[in-house]
């Protein structure tokens, strides 16, 4: 990885599918694409009231969604929840100490795109600039790889977990485009 460009996988748990939507987790990882492992992580729960309070919403077919999700998955939200207004500043802190921040997400339309109108719902700028999105599904076509063939640990829809899993794909995919 260059000196100057930091990747970080960005997951987000949400009540919604559509930029606007309250946020229940948000998990982040640096992460170097052509190596193996990862760096520093990310990890808030947050407050579903806060982000009521700060206009975002809730869409019943993903309450419906959750219901059906396994308990693991729904017991990680009780554990020190925090208001989206402090995990929002916390996690641009976090990006704040890296240079160039490339963000990764699962769909380039999803977790970035939603990250984006929560930071502005509690009135913070973007913390990476547009041209340096990154979608691991782009990354998962070009190398022929399943993405499901990756073998996975800990907890299916925990933000930090599903962002590692994301992790252990794009460094899989770089490792197949490297031989070709």
């Amino acid at each position: 990885m260059k000196d100057d460009i930091a990747h970080i996988m960005l997951d987000l748990e949400t009540w919604g599918i559509m930029p606007g939507c309250a946020i229940r987790s948000v998990g982040a990882v640096v992460f170097d694409p052509q190596g193996e492992g990862h760096g520093e992580t990310f990890y808030r729960n947050v407050l579903d009231r806060s982000c009521w309070v700060a206009g975002l919403t809730v869409d019943k077919s993903t309450v419906a969604w959750w219901e059906n999700q396994s308990k693991e998955a729904q017991e990680v939200f009780a554990n020190d929840p925090k208001p989206i207004a402090s995990v929002v500043s916390d996690f641009h802190a976090f990006i704040a100490k890296l240079e160039q921040v490339h963000p990764w997400c699962q769909g380039s339309g999803f977790d970035t795109s939603i990250w984006e109108a929560v930071a502005r719902a509690v009135g913070r700028p973007i913390p990476w600039k547009f041209w340096n999105l990154r979608d691991t599904r782009t990354a998962y076509h070009l190398a022929g790889l399943d993405e499901r063939s990756v073998p996975r640990t800990g907890i299916v829809h925990n933000a930090l977990d599903d962002a590692i899993h994301q992790v252990k794909c794009v460094q899989a995919a770089c490792k197949i485009l490297r031989k070709r």
